[in-house]
């Protein structure tokens, strides 16, 4: 589950490292192996959060379970942006 394809090893792309992120926006997980500081939980792999706040450089993001829902700290390096 954590391992990369050949193609997406090495450094990951600026456009990802700088993207913003604003309260309430919602965001997929997206553990990027090769960093290791700031890596959510595998269970929590594909899951769609929403930010609820920042917290250094990391996010604290709120994902719903059945009857509740959890918060995750999550790197930036972690997260990508929810197209749907």
């Amino acid at each position: 589950m954590l391992t990369k394809k050949v193609r997406e090893k090495g450094k990951l792309g600026l456009s990802r490292l700088l993207a913003q992120y604003e309260l309430g926006d919602k965001v997929v997980i997206n553990i990027d192996s090769a960093i290791q500081k700031g890596m959510p939980h595998k269970r929590f792999q594909g899951k769609v959060a929403t930010v609820v706040e920042k917290r250094g450089k990391a996010f604290v993001l709120d994902i719903p379970q059945r009857k509740t829902s959890k918060l995750v700290i999550a790197g930036l390096e972690h997260i990508q942006r929810h197209h749907g």
